[in-house]
């Protein structure tokens, strides 16, 4: 059976032995006793000349008795443990997958070693579960053999950024049962204990980094500029370098000097021709995500709008000021258009479409009530306070029309979604007497709305995004229509509204069928992973291995006995010291 000594500092109790040898080699000092004839003291036995000092040992049955109640008292305090004949070592090791790992993925593997040499070896069967904290991750490993868990540490991807520990825990505590030991091993000691008595392992150290902290996008006169923010997340001044990357091309690398905290911002031109990528890149220190920030010409959506006849002019050059937004004469070539509504205009039931009411009578008095506005994506935060608007004969409502904005009991605004699929966007007011122009509000709904129609459009498009940042690809649907395929990864239909950006920066193209809907780049820009400067080590191992001990082990059931014993050495010890003492008394009366 496999002994295991729960308390070590016991073994201090040893010390004991050497002092009791060394009390028995002190010498009783001798005392003076008057006699009246000479002859009596060649009968008495010699002692000591000097009195307490060391001369030889004298054994006696004492000396035996302290010497065995010491062995007997360090036993108790040792606490010594047996392995189970039935025992089962049940172990969780929960990675943490936040990006920051990434720095310290050695010591982190390190530290599952440690757990693992925390085994009883071949006397109990081992159940071990290697898991991610990703909770949407599947188990890495769950087995009986440590070799195969050590192999595993190879799928562990940390990726993710700031996330709860709690779901993967749960799992973790549920495979391993109540009296198992569930383990994560992060980079930093965490505010509180974590649930399910789960025990922590940081093994993180406060470490220098500097890395891509964000880049825009913007068209100037034709030209595609990017602009960057690098960011030394360090206390202490940091030098790097810096290049760019683009069709093959490489330049020079660049110096780049940042002082504590500080973040500067690079920009540049895509370069001209054929070429729709590049990637920005830092030289290389302890985080590897964020040295490098890919990125694509951009290429949105662009939704064409008819001005009806009736359409003022005002209406067409307040829709082309909204970006990618191209005016064409043709209602069939348009994706929607705009008009004045007249008694003589049929709304399009296939084509999207926004309306304004025709002018109102100068003389006609505004509106008065207070300004409503329906919970809607629309006109969610919009201010409406300050619009006016002339009296006018509102429109019929119908089932299918969503009221967006009212002003006493008049609707101003509504939503109607045709029959035939063309959403329209009901402006209940006329432009040219009421002040809606002058307000930011009418500008924002209106940019949501071509938003919203611009998502739903399926043509293909070219964009730039955060790593694991939801994506809304519009695709074709139907019991016939083929899955979306991200890379080589195939997404169900029903799941579209879940797809995202993959978790490593790069570039990406999502497909359907053999048609390209998406094609994008994904960068790393968390901040928050980024910064290493509150990585801190922390070691609860002692716990760990004592929760082992006392799960795994029973304690000797013969305590009681050895105290007993215990007892009895200190009285016999006792009985014979003084039963000794009075025979030499006696002998000397």
């Amino acid at each position: 059976m496999s002994l295991t000594l729960a308390n070590t500092w016991g073994l201090w109790a040893l010390l004991g032995l050497p002092a009791v040898v060394a009390i028995h080699f002190l010498q009783r000092r001798n005392r003076r006793v008057p006699a009246t004839t000479l002859f009596l003291l060649e009968q008495m036995r010699r002692e000591s000349r000097t009195g307490n000092r060391f001369e030889r040992l004298r054994t006696s049955v004492p000396f035996w008795l302290q010497l065995l109640m010491v062995l007997l008292l360090t036993w108790l305090l040792v606490q010594p443990r047996w392995l189970k004949s039935d025992a089962v070592q049940r172990i969780a090791i929960v990675l943490d997958a936040s990006a920051s790992m990434q720095a310290f993925r050695a010591p982190a593997l390190q530290a599952a070693e440690e757990v693992l040499g925390l085994l009883e070896g071949p006397l109990a069967r081992a159940e071990l579960t290697l898991l991610s904290s990703d909770a949407e991750a599947p188990s890495l490993y769950h087995g009986t053999q440590p070799g195969e868990l050590r192999q595993a540490f190879t799928q562990w991807e940390p990726l993710l950024g700031a996330h709860d520990f709690t779901a993967a825990l749960r799992v973790a505590r549920g495979l391993v049962g109540p009296k198992g030991v569930v383990v994560l091993v992060t980079d930093h000691p965490l505010p509180a204990s974590p649930q399910f008595a789960a025990k922590v392992i940081s093994v993180g150290q406060e470490t220098d980094n500097a890395g891509w902290a964000g880049v825009t996008l913007e068209e100037k006169d034709g030209q595609w500029v990017w602009q960057a923010l690098v960011k030394n997340y360090s206390r202490s001044p940091q030098e790097r370098q810096w290049r760019v990357s683009a069709g093959g091309a490489e330049s020079a690398w660049k110096p780049l000097k940042l002082g504590p905290d500080e973040t500067q911002t690079l920009s540049g031109p895509f370069p001209p021709g054929d070429v729709q990528e590049l990637v920005l890149q830092l030289s290389d220190d302890a985080l590897q995500l964020d040295n490098e920030l890919p990125l694509v010409r951009p290429l949105p959506k662009v939704l064409s709008l008819c001005p009806l006849d009736a359409a003022p002019s005002a209406l067409a050059e307040m829709f082309s000021r909204h970006a990618h937004v191209r005016i064409v004469g043709v209602p069939g070539e348009s994706d929607l258009v705009a008009a004045v509504l007249t008694p003589d205009l049929a709304l399009p039931e296939q084509r999207h479409g926004c309306f304004f009411q025709a002018k109102a009578e100068a003389t006609a008095p505004y509106l008065k009530g207070s300004i409503v506005a329906e919970p809607h994506s629309l006109v969610e935060g919009l201010n409406w306070q300050g619009l006016l608007v002339r009296e006018s004969p509102p429109l019929p409502r119908l089932a299918q029309d969503r009221v967006l904005l009212w002003q006493g009991e008049r609707p101003l605004i509504s939503l109607r979604q045709m029959p035939a699929g063309g959403r329209q966007l009901l402006c209940q007011f006329d432009l040219e007497t009421s002040n809606a122009r002058k307000l930011p509000a009418l500008a924002v709904l209106l940019h949501r709305f071509l938003e919203t129609l611009r998502g739903d459009k399926l043509v293909p498009e070219v964009a730039n995004f955060d790593v694991r940042q939801k994506i809304s690809v519009a695709h074709q649907t139907g019991p016939e229509a083929a899955p979306l395929r991200l890379e080589m990864k195939e997404i169900p239909l029903a799941q579209a509204r879940l797809l995202r950006a993959p978790s490593k920066p790069g570039r990406f193209i999502v497909r359907q069928g053999e048609k390209v809907l998406l094609t994008g780049a994904a960068h790393f820009a968390d901040t928050r992973e980024a910064d290493l400067t509150q990585a801190r080590p922390f070691n609860e191992i002692d716990q760990i291995k004592a929760v082992q001990i006392e799960t795994l082990h029973e304690s000797d059931p013969n305590q009681r006995l050895w105290l007993l014993a215990l007892l009895f050495l200190l009285l016999g010890s006792w009985w014979f010291t003084n039963s000794k003492r009075e025979a030499q008394e006696a002998a000397r009366a």
